[in-house]
């Protein structure tokens, strides 16, 4: 199965995210600066999606750990760089992107677990989101109903 360019260039808006919130937490530039250096990577990428991303990501990172954090194994201090990057990704976009199709932003998480995570932190992305996955359905649902 071949991806659109939209979904290509979506999913390197992603990376980039991936990229520039790893940088952050190990205390990196600053998010303008990162904005700048993303800018002067590789064009095959969605900007304006980054940019929504990391902006939106920005300033919400606790409100986000607070959405997967019920369905980690382990305490968040002790969870990778990379797998707290790509769950602040993927709950920024089951919670703030409803356009989104769920399988997509978990294929996506997955795919980006298994490009930069170690050995099969994919599968542990997979199942913590699956997780919160549901039960932000469910919310959303009980809500609708009410």
């Amino acid at each position: 199965m071949t991806q659109s360019r939209g979904q290509r260039t979506r999913h390197g808006a992603r990376q980039h995210a991936l990229q520039a919130l790893y940088l952050y937490q190990l205390g990196g530039p600053d998010f303008a600066e990162m904005d700048a250096w993303v800018a002067e990577q590789s064009p095959d990428f969605d900007q304006v999606y980054f940019e929504r991303l990391v902006g939106g990501i920005r300033g919400r990172t606790g409100e986000l750990d607070a959405l997967f954090e019920p369905y980690l194994d382990r305490p968040l201090n002790q969870i990778d760089l990379v797998e707290r990057a790509i769950l602040w990704i993927a709950a920024f976009e089951l919670r703030y992107l409803p356009e989104l199709d769920t399988p997509i932003i978990l294929n996506e998480a997955v795919q980006l677990a298994r490009d930069f995570g170690a050995g099969e932190s994919y599968r542990y992305i997979n199942g913590v989101l699956d997780r919160m996955a549901r039960s932000l359905i469910e919310r959303s649902a009980s809500r609708e109903r009410v």
